[in-house]
């Protein structure tokens, strides 16, 4: 138990050489710090309109598909429309028939092809007279009536009235009835 006390020694330090601050110069770090500042400013311009070249090409080409969507339905509306109008040509076609037309007069307002056919002859309005240079009266007349010839002008007047009353009901009958489409 009982070591000798030792006395320590203090070496000296090694020596360090010494060491002069010189100032730097300010141009050097600053012009270090500079050239660093603008590679970052060109970097983020860069990458700003790498950015926005690709929104505007996202951009577009979203716009490029919904112009497609819409062509698409656009020819489906007008393929649509085209067999519409194919479709509506055929009917007015068979409803324009003149066969069509007999068999619904025939069975729905029960008419049948007459035995003798008589035409009226409408007055010209402009000068009272008609395609053979005869005299046609105002009020119209039946050129295979005997009435006409006859002399009696009250009496044919009177008939020429009523037979056009009766081919204005008739005419009116007709166009009605085909009108309200009950041959369908």
């Amino acid at each position: 138990m009982g070591a000798a006390a030792r006395r320590l020694a203090h070496t000296a330090a090694p020596v360090r050489p010494s060491l002069w601050l010189v100032p730097a110069s300010g141009r050097r770090t600053r012009a270090r710090s500079a050239a660093a500042a603008s590679a970052f400013r060109i970097a983020i311009v860069c990458f700003l309109i790498l950015a926005t070249a690709g929104v505007a090409r996202v951009a577009l080409a979203a716009q490029a598909a919904e112009a497609a969507v819409d062509a698409w339905e656009l020819k489906s509306e007008l393929k649509t429309a085209r067999l519409q109008t194919r479709g509506l040509e055929a009917d007015r076609g068979s409803l324009a028939a003149p066969s069509r037309i007999e068999v619904l007069a025939c069975e729905t307002l029960n008419m049948d092809r007459p035995a003798e056919v008589c035409y009226l002859e409408l007055p010209d309005s402009s000068n009272g007279v008609g395609e053979d240079g005869d005299t046609v009266p105002a009020s119209g007349a039946l050129l295979a009536d005997s009435t006409t010839e006859s002399g009696g002008g009250a009496v044919s007047r009177m008939l020429a009235t009523l037979v056009d009353l009766a081919a204005g009901e008739a005419q009116v009958l007709l166009v009605g009835d085909m009108g309200l489409g009950l041959g369908r």
